[in-house]
């Protein structure tokens, strides 16, 4: 017998929706074949050939970390090269990470002039405080500590940039100026100590100067212990003739 109650056509005037089925209702799979896997080898947005930064391969950085990236671009490129976001790039970081640490680029210039003439004058502190050691011998250490087989790495290949930077930079200028007749001083007083008069002690503190910076810009194919062979031998010729000289 037919049910007397209304379809829903007669009490809505609507016709019924046919029934969806249940692959329908369903939200597309979000790896089917409609949608593209992301591609985990595509270059970052960083831009092509760049590395994707990775911040559990690169924890938060400290202040001495930034400073030793800076110093390592200062001395390839020169201080033009040492800006926060290629900086930032070298060290697998955001440039966010950087202000951390510093206010802009110009504290982190006085941090590496900072660094090096603190480097520099414990150089000479620590060389000073070699007990029983000859005149003689602390300028050889001077020597091997500046050029030779235990020089400061870090700051071996960027002297040259730093000197250059200075003849543009103010600031940079009072950093070189301050660690030249600092150690200007030093190497003075050994070659007093040694018996040479003041004035020959400052002739050839000066040739000493000359020959450190000689060797920073010298290439040559040796090892660090034939270098420091050599520069010695020219100390030598410095600090063996007659102490009654000038």
């Amino acid at each position: 017998m037919p049910s007397s109650r209304p379809s829903p056509a007669d009490s809505a005037g609507r016709q019924p929706e046919a029934p969806v089925a249940d692959e329908a209702r369903r939200p597309p799979d979000s790896t089917g074949p409609d949608r593209k896997r992301p591609d985990r080898t595509a270059p970052d947005s960083t831009g092509p050939g760049r590395p994707r930064l990775n911040p559990r391969l690169n924890p938060r950085l400290n202040r001495d970390d930034w400073i030793g990236g800076a110093i390592e671009l200062l001395a390839e490129r020169g201080v033009n090269a040492v800006r926060i976001e290629p900086l930032a790039r070298r060290l697998g970081v955001t440039k966010g990470s950087f202000y951390w640490h510093f206010r802009d680029r110009a504290a982190l210039l006085a941090a590496i002039l900072a660094r090096w003439e603190e480097r520099q004058t414990d150089l000479l502190v620590r060389i000073a405080g070699h007990a029983g050691a000859t005149p003689a011998e602390r300028l050889r250490l001077l020597l091997e500590m500046t050029v030779g087989a235990h020089a400061d790495r870090e700051f071996r290949n960027a002297e040259i940039a730093i000197r250059n930077w200075s003849r543009n930079d103010p600031a940079a200028t009072v950093a070189v100026r301050s660690v030249d007749a600092r150690r200007s001083v030093y190497i003075e007083n050994f070659f007093i100590a040694l018996g040479f008069s003041e004035a020959a002690a400052r002739t050839r503190a000066g040739l000493f100067q000359g020959l450190l910076l000689g060797e920073a810009l010298l290439v040559r194919d040796e090892s660090d212990e034939d270098r420091t062979a050599r520069v010695g031998r020219s100390l030598n010729l410095l600090a063996g003739r007659h102490r009654s000289e000038g």
